[in-house]
């Protein structure tokens, strides 16, 4: 027997129990994530349910399988708005944004990535975004992007020799597209938890120098403990701080304790005085026209 030719009303009832599904799935979802909190709780110390690398790994999956005429970047800020109340259910999460000119770009990066109904406060300096992190008054902070010419730069202070409890922990937009972008800006995300592992990630190191070290150098210390990466940025030595600092990222993720960090410090013979890790990323992904991902790695 043929197939009755669709009509309006046929299609919209159609839709109307897809609707339905969607939303029973919903639901179904956040009874789920209840139960995972009950199993969080036992054994993990961390304030808040947000998973950094976990979340990673479900976009990515999710655009990889994508297929259709929906943007896959719509996907993935849907998912990111459901990720970001399903953490809220689990514990705060709330974003202290840092605008040095009062950009609505950044403003803009941190909700689209922490969803809507996240809590988020506007602050001119990133070292008021970084004393609320650090008093866990937000749970994370968003800072622009490490630059040559910043005055005031930010990052050192996630290496300085005291206890600092803040790493870089995420780069935004963790799904680039330009259809979906008012400014193009790049920022940082900081927070009290640790960089995550995702298999496909960047670190950046603080090195601290007793001399002048050149990026030349600085490329040839990294080869030689099989490590690649680019220096980002450098500040020399000053009467408030007897070091020089270079900010590099490493194409890798790093731990803390990683062998390698060691074997720079030795490589170095005597210039350079520590490596700090001070965080990393996710690798972002890339979208061609907000409907296929192109690429995973963040230039």
């Amino acid at each position: 027997m043929d197939k009755e030719p669709d009509t309006l009303g046929s299609l919209r009832r159609e839709i109307d129990k897809i609707d339905t599904a969607i939303h029973d799935l919903l639901m179904r979802r956040s009874e789920v994530v209840g139960r995972i909190d009950a199993v969080k709780k036992r054994g993990s110390a961390l304030p808040t349910g947000m998973r950094p690398g976990r979340e990673a790994k479900v976009i990515r999956r999710l655009i990889t399988r994508h297929r259709g005429a929906l943007p896959a970047v719509v996907v993935a800020r849907l998912w990111r708005e459901l990720i970001s109340a399903f953490t809220r259910l689990q514990g705060p999460l709330t974003a202290a944004v840092c605008a040095p000119e009062m950009s609505v770009g950044y403003w803009d990066l941190a909700r689209a990535h922490f969803g809507s109904t996240t809590p988020m406060a506007l602050h001119r300096s990133p070292f008021v975004v970084l004393r609320e992190v650090a008093r866990g008054e937000a749970t994370v902070g968003v800072l622009p992007m490490p630059e040559s010419d910043d005055v005031d730069p930010w990052w050192p202070l996630l290496a300085a020799e005291t206890e600092n409890k803040l790493k870089i922990i995420s780069r935004l937009p963790f799904v680039e597209d330009e259809s979906s972008r008012f400014e193009d800006l790049s920022a940082m995300v900081v927070s009290q938890m640790p960089q995550d592992n995702t298999d496909d990630d960047r670190s950046l190191i603080v090195i601290a120098a007793n001399a002048r070290i050149s990026r030349a150098s600085i490329n040839e210390l990294l080869q030689s403990v099989a490590l690649s990466g680019r220096s980002v940025t450098a500040l020399d030595r000053r009467e408030d701080r007897p070091e020089w600092l270079h900010l590099v990222e490493v194409e890798e993720y790093l731990a803390d304790n990683d062998p390698k960090i060691e074997s720079l410090i030795k490589g170095g013979r005597g210039r350079i005085r520590r490596v700090v890790v001070i965080g990393g990323f996710a690798n972002p992904i890339r979208t061609a026209g907000g409907i296929q991902p192109t690429a995973s790695a963040a230039e």
